[in-house]
């Protein structure tokens, strides 16, 4: 069991935030262990033979099943929706004494396997560290980038709850709901299957990232000189690996094919630019289906930042299960 213990000022400084570095790390980890994350299945399928031509060997040594994987590979996120390109100049810049510090507890940590591949590493931690950004930004190219407009939609749903969850119950409901081993005592967060020494925060606050590939871990990070933060899996991540989602018969008669197919197609909830992307549409034929979806009461909409997610509200909900069942 590992204890997080809050201050006044760590309660109030909770905050959500994304991270494309950390997605595409968590990826990597999900190939190296597929058969133990059946819910990624259909990914791993669907990219196996894209991940052939990678050399991700670097990246597999230090991201062992059990056991300590580097945290300057993923810092946590600085901004509530950090690019891929300044996350990736971090870990060009890790400072080599932690970069030799952290691989040194990933080789001797629980008996990796990859030891002797570690010992190579540290024989050059400066070429190390660029040689395993370089693997994290084919990784990126290849596995994450092409699906990231899904994989944000997904992340930004998720925060959204969250957010709303934190901003109605406090920090009760939100980690009572966040993940099945967390849960909050007064001051405390108790999370009980994870290895960390108890830590006391110091006025940061705590971070909270949504992993779309983090399924069904949990994962800290409370070393000194890293914000403290805690990685969870994000809510509606396995709808990702599903093919796009086509209008049943009965709603596409009900309502026209585009705006049944529009209708169904909001699970996770997305915006116009992305359904437009997904289905080859116009924006502005996408834009006026979801004006008279939300004229009808089918769907809401909520902006965040610059972009404008629809969803489905009960009402839509009931239309699109009626039509299926």
């Amino acid at each position: 069991m590992t204890v997080l213990r809050f201050s006044r000022a760590d309660v109030l400084r909770c905050r959500f935030g994304m991270s494309p570095l950390w997605e595409t790390v968590s990826a990597v980890r999900v190939l190296n262990g597929s058969k133990h994350r059946p819910l990624y299945s259909p990914w791993v399928a669907a990219k196996a033979e894209a991940a052939k031509q990678l050399d991700l060997t670097m990246l597999r040594a230090v991201q062992p099943r059990t056991g300590f994987t580097p945290d300057f590979i993923t810092p946590p996120p600085k901004a509530s929706r950090a690019k891929f390109s300044t996350e990736i100049t971090r870990v060009r810049a890790a400072p080599l004494d932690v970069v030799r510090a952290e691989l040194t507890r990933s080789r001797d940590e629980l008996n990796n396997p990859a030891a002797p591949e570690i010992d190579r590493m540290l024989s050059d931690p400066a070429g190390t560290r660029e040689r395993i950004a370089d693997q994290i930004e084919s990784a990126w190219a290849t596995l994450i980038e092409p699906d990231w407009p899904a994989i944000s939609r997904v992340l930004d749903d998720d925060i959204a709850h969250r957010g709303a969850q934190l901003t109605r119950g406090g920090l009760a409901e939100l980690f009572d709901d966040l993940h099945p081993t967390l849960s909050w005592d007064g001051d405390r967060l108790v999370a009980s299957k994870y290895r960390e020494p108890d830590t006391q925060l110091t006025g940061e606050g705590l971070l909270l990232v949504p992993g779309a590939f983090a399924w069904p871990y949990l994962v800290a990070i409370v070393a000194p000189g890293y914000q403290p933060t805690l990685v969870y899996p994000a809510r509606g991540a396995a709808r990702l690996w599903d093919d796009a989602p086509t209008a049943p018969d009965p709603l596409a008669t009900l309502l026209g094919r585009t705006r049944a197919t529009l209708l169904t197609a909001l699970d996770p909830p997305a915006t116009t630019s992305a359904l437009a992307a997904q289905y080859g549409l116009a924006l502005g034929t996408v834009a006026e289906h979801l004006k008279a979806l939300y004229g009808a009461g089918l769907v809401t909409r909520r902006r965040t930042g610059h972009q404008v997610h629809y969803r489905r509200t009960d009402i839509g909900q009931a239309v699109v299960d009626a039509s299926v069942g």
